[in-house]
């Protein structure tokens, strides 16, 4: 695979900087290569060009579009995003909350032990056999 004169400069720079920096290092990535000379690249490390040509030509048609739309700072970011958690944390209690079986299998602390294993078994049968609707009161 060839890549870009700019990338492969690049490249270089830090292939030297590494053998510069651990003459060790170079003597580990060549045996390296030569353990792994004559095996094929895994499918999981193979780069696919193609998917990245793509990502590419999208990011240049739409860095115009990009560009002249402002982006909001940190700071009214989080003005924003507090208030929609906060939101969405009570939307989700609202509906945890208003099942149908929030209240109908509560059983009192009085009721002996044989009583309590009755109404839990009628409880989960009752629930297993008639679904109710996620808002009825």
């Amino acid at each position: 695979m060839s890549l870009p004169a700019s990338q492969q400069r690049m490249l270089n720079r830090i292939d030297r900087m590494l053998r510069d920096s651990d003459p060790r290092l170079v003597a580990l990535f060549s045996i390296f290569t030569r353990l792994t000379w004559d095996e094929e690249i895994p499918r999981i490390e193979e780069v696919r060009a193609r998917l990245a040509r793509f990502g590419g030509w999208i990011a240049r048609r739409t860095e115009p579009v990009r560009r002249s739309i402002p982006r909001p700072s940190a700071r009214v970011r989080a003005i924003l995003v507090f208030p929609a958690a906060l939101a969405a944390v009570a939307c989700a209690l609202l509906i945890g909350g208003s099942g149908p079986a929030v209240h109908r299998c509560a059983a009192t602390v009085r009721a002996p032990a044989h009583e309590l294993i009755i109404m839990a078994r009628q409880c989960r049968l009752t629930l297993a056999r008639t679904p109710a609707p996620i808002f009825a009161h």
